[in-house]
């Protein structure tokens, strides 16, 4: 579309338009600058020749109201720059006032620094009020007092108390050791030895496999609790062949105060892979009894089986019960029911049966007149083949009459139908219809269909052209064309189409 031209809304007077549609663009000649509408009903500059111009007016040069640019050299002329600038200075002698860089508080010192040379900061320590001296000695200790910025504030002598008795004491008696003569012995009993290291002057105490740590261990002997044992753990491993309970009952979930657990025991076996058989209540589905096998999954230790996991086991064992429910019937009261059905059953066949043998005699008397029936009946039928062949010899003659032509008297034809007869050979009407009028469109030759007829009204319209309406409701229709590159169609002032190319108007 080499050719197209599209206008902007444009102005030669306005500098700024009033107001512009949401991302409506426009150029007002007189402050050359591009404006579009904003979605909040602004509107704003977004370029133009105003900004070109200033854009081609930059320079390095230190000229009023330009935009700098930097020269080849990437520098730029300038006056005065009001700015923070960050960098370093390529020169500087003195900075412009002296100044004063002093120390307070529990070191003090002052001095004056210009930049044009080095300085020296004396500090003064203030004292502490510790009188200088040493502190400590083979038969001193030095005690120290020391603030919370870490100064000394102050610094004393205590002489030194060395003990030279140990008191000693034991579950069952006391004593006095001289240090200095006597000697600590400690001694093991059954169960406990006790080991001296002289490397580090350490006594070790050991216990042997005859002490249960509290930490763990192994008794390698009989064990006999003659109290009550208290296991506190989690889990009691018993590595025997047989478990002998002296009580009949054992008692399980004591701590189920809130019907969360499931009450049982599982196994584990395998059949090729680790598996797990459980009979168990479950307690997420009404307290139910549930005899698994088959498991994938070990019951977990918060004490839930996860039936999911697990097939229904086979019990075989004989069972005796009040009820029986089988995907929630009870098998019981069906079964009792059947079995009443069935004995009213057998008592109405019995009595069936002894009507059937009455009724037989009754039966063969009947079929005797039957076939008597029949033999009657088969006469006639001989002699309505007869009169069938007579009445239809008698149809062919009455059907050359007048009187049997199957018309129906009425009117036939209108404007939209066509009456269809049929004619006998002596000339005679035996039948009428009527048919919707049909025609093609191959066979309309000539003429122009109006639009009111829902045709449009004219025989040849121009090649390449657009079909609109006409300028009323019943005008014909007609066509706009138009042979010039990047004319769109538009519709006029007076609500006409055309051809033009696209025009933004004016502001």
């Amino acid at each position: 579309m080499a050719n197209t031209t599209i206008q902007l809304k444009y102005s030669d007077v306005t500098a700024t338009p009033l107001s512009l549609n949401t991302s409506e663009p426009a150029y007002s000649n007189s402050s050359n600058k591009l404006f579009i509408g904003q979605s909040d009903g602004s509107v704003v500059a977004i370029g133009g020749k105003y900004y070109t111009a200033l854009v081609d007016a930059a320079t390095s040069a230190n000229t009023a109201s330009t935009i700098v640019k930097r020269d080849s050299n990437n520098d730029f002329t300038a006056g005065t720059i009001t700015a923070n600038l960050s960098g370093n200075a390529t020169t500087a002698t003195t900075l412009k006032t002296a100044r004063d860089i002093g120390l307070a508080g529990d070191a003090t010192g002052n001095v004056s620094f210009d930049g044009s040379s080095n300085v020296t900061l004396t500090v003064d320590l203030s004292d502490t009020g510790v009188s200088a001296g040493t502190y400590g000695g083979s038969s001193q200790i030095p005690v120290f007092t020391v603030d919370a910025e870490g100064r000394l504030t102050s610094a004393s002598n205590t002489g030194v108390s060395i003990a030279t008795n140990l008191s000693v004491a034991s579950d069952t008696g006391s004593g006095t050791l001289a240090l200095a003569t006597d000697t600590l012995t400690i001694a093991g009993r059954d169960g406990l030895a006790s080991i001296f290291v002289d490397a580090n002057n350490t006594v070790l105490l050991d216990v042997d496999n005859t002490v249960v740590r509290t930490t763990g261990g192994t008794i390698s002997g009989d064990l006999a609790v003659t109290g009550n044992l208290v296991v506190s753990g989690n889990t009691i491993t018993q590595d025997v062949e047989t478990v002998v309970v002296q009580d009949s009952l054992v008692k399980y979930a004591n701590n189920n105060s809130a019907d969360a657990l499931d009450i049982g025991f599982f196994g584990q076996y395998n059949d090729g892979s680790t598996k797990y058989t459980t009979l168990f209540r479950d307690a997420s589905d009404s307290g139910k009894y549930k005899l698994l096998t088959g498991g994938t999954t070990e019951p977990s230790a918060a004490n839930t089986v996860d039936p999911t996991t697990f097939s229904t086991a086979t019990l075989v064992a004989n069972i005796e019960a009040t009820s029986v429910l089988v995907k929630g019937k009870n098998v019981l009261d069906h079964a009792n029911g059947a079995y009443d059905t069935a004995n009213s059953a057998t008592t109405t066949a019995q009595n069936a049966y002894n009507l059937a043998n009455t009724n037989a005699t009754s039966v063969a008397s009947a079929y005797n007149h039957a076939n008597g029936a029949f033999t009657t009946a088969n006469s006639a039928t001989t002699t309505a083949q007869n009169a069938y062949n007579l009445a239809n010899g008698t149809a062919t003659i009455a059907n050359t009459d007048v009187t049997n032509i199957s018309t129906t008297a009425g009117t036939y034809g209108s404007a939209a139908i066509v009456p269809v007869f049929a004619l006998e050979a002596n000339g005679r009407v035996s039948s009428v219809t009527n048919t919707t009028i049909a025609i093609a469109a191959s066979a309309i030759t000539s003429g122009t269909l109006g639009v009111t007829r829902g045709g449009t009204g004219f025989s040849s319209y121009t090649a390449n052209g657009v079909i609109v309406g006409g300028l009323t409701s019943t005008s014909a229709l007609t066509s706009v064309a138009s042979s010039t590159e990047g004319h769109v169609l538009q519709i006029s002032s007076s609500g006409i189409p055309t051809f033009a190319h696209l025009n933004g108007g004016s502001f």
